[in-house]
């Protein structure tokens, strides 16, 4: 992606590869889901242990990624980011790679990973932990493309389109720190949310929130 001089084009293309890249982890997903219901496997209730079985048996797997089509792209977890003082200011769960962007080493998209179950404290933590973490003067993460994803393990059985509400009425009332253009709305892949925050339209970051229904998994 050597992008074009015009930035509005640049933008158009660099969404169009993170949409591309979340129906490819979506794709992943159905796959974990299908073959751990196939062998009966159960993972624990716990952020890393379903991102890391994740990452080890289907984005980091070769076989996997040529199957989907999707080899051209390059995954990596717990990433350091945005170092201040030689001090990285936080942890990536996954940062995404094009392999034609590899020699760049800041053109990369972020992948948040948070447990959702439908309650206030998960709901908090994702926007503390998770939205908070792209967000204001001094953000715990880059965001080159000023585009990132958050991928929702949802660990219950629920209704995400209230859940969706719910976080959306958390950030009107309670975070109004966190500087919100748009709140999260249906995005134009299945099982996806859109958001936009900032008050500075260069600087404004857009994000795309993958919910996925994970609960089959847990154990």
């Amino acid at each position: 992606m050597s992008g074009f001089k015009n930035a509005s084009l640049n933008r158009q293309m660099a969404w169009g590869i993170l949409n591309h890249i979340v129906l490819k982890v979506l794709e992943c997903l159905d796959l974990m889901r299908r073959d751990c219901k196939c062998s009966s496997h159960k993972i624990a209730n716990n952020e890393i242990k379903i991102r890391d079985y994740l990452f080890a048996n289907y984005l980091n797997n070769d076989a996997v990624m040529r199957k989907i089509g999707f080899d051209n792209f390059r995954f990596f977890p717990e990433t350091p980011e945005n170092y201040l003082d030689s001090t990285p200011l936080g942890r990536a769960d996954l940062q995404v790679f094009s392999i034609d962007d590899f020699s760049n080493r800041q053109r990369y998209f972020i992948i948040e990973c948070k447990r959702l179950d439908g309650n206030l404290t998960l709901n908090r933590e994702y926007i503390d932990e998770g939205i908070r973490r792209f967000t204001g003067e001094r953000p715990k993460y880059t965001s080159y493309h000023k585009m990132n994803c958050m991928l929702g393990f949802i660990v219950k059985n629920i209704d995400m389109d209230t859940n969706i509400a719910r976080i959306n009425q958390l950030l009107r009332n309670d975070y109004s720190d966190i500087p919100v253009k748009d709140y999260l709305r249906a995005g134009s892949v299945p099982y996806t949310y859109v958001s936009v925050h900032g008050d500075d339209e260069k600087k404004m970051i857009a994000l795309i929130h993958v919910m996925s229904n994970c609960a089959s998994l847990i154990s």
